[in-house]
């Protein structure tokens, strides 16, 4: 009987345990709003964002 007692005594203070650490009220969080589709239609065959046409090259290296 008195290992009984014991064993619900240590079952109870493990799952009392389990709960340690957990603050504030148990909620489940509002999901966040879906974002808004664009209004125009992205470019078909063209680069986006546009690349700049001026291309620098780096000045030759003197040897």
């Amino acid at each position: 009987m008195i290992a009984i007692l014991i064993r619900t005594l240590g079952i109870s203070l493990l799952i009392s345990l389990v709960g340690c650490g957990v603050r504030g009220p148990l909620y489940l969080p509002n999901p966040l709003p879906a974002p808004t589709a664009p209004s125009e239609p992205e470019p078909k065959g063209k680069l986006y964002p546009p690349q700049s046409t001026s291309v620098t090259t780096p000045p030759p290296v003197k040897q």
